[in-house]
């Protein structure tokens, strides 16, 4: 659970509040988090954060315009307070995923190495992870035809 709230945290910390097409950026970086992760490590995260009472977060982290009066003494936590605030988008980003683990890919790296024409190496465990990714994202669908021409059209620009 920690290094999902590690992973959030920088992604938070990449993408600058406002930013255009932040909530995609920060969709695609939570939906990495949890192939690298794992859903169960994911969902832990979210639970914890929903399990926070508004009182145990930092007076920094209260709305423009609260009637708390409590004094501002510490720094908001931004993973903690963003986190809250795209708590239940991270669980809808979740449950969105057509697939949520290697051995689900429509593709095996054998598959890919024969499709390729290549030994298998590095570079396959690389092109299964960047097609798990866009799978994962909704970018590519997850059947073999499809896969396997992605592969192709990513074969030929190195990973």
């Amino acid at each position: 659970m920690l290094r999902v709230r590690e992973a959030w945290t920088a992604a938070l910390e990449a993408v600058p509040p406002g930013e255009v097409g932040g909530t995609d950026l920060l969709r695609r970086r939570w939906i990495a988090a949890v192939l690298t992760f794992g859903v169960e490590a994911a969902e832990g995260w979210l639970s914890l954060l929903a399990s926070l009472p508004a009182a145990a977060l930092p007076a920094a982290s209260l709305p423009a315009g609260s009637k708390d009066s409590r004094a501002v003494t510490t720094p908001a936590a931004p993973d903690l307070v963003n986190g809250l605030i795209y708590l239940q988008a991270a669980r809808e980003w979740i449950a969105q995923m057509p697939l949520q683990s290697l051995s689900e890919l429509a593709v095996t790296g054998n598959e890919l190495a024969e499709a390729l024409e290549k030994r298998p190496g590095p570079w396959l465990g690389n092109m299964l992870s960047a097609l798990l990714q866009a799978t994962a994202a909704g970018d590519l669908l997850n059947n073999k035809r499809e896969l396997l021409l992605e592969a192709k059209r990513m074969d030929g620009h190195e990973l």
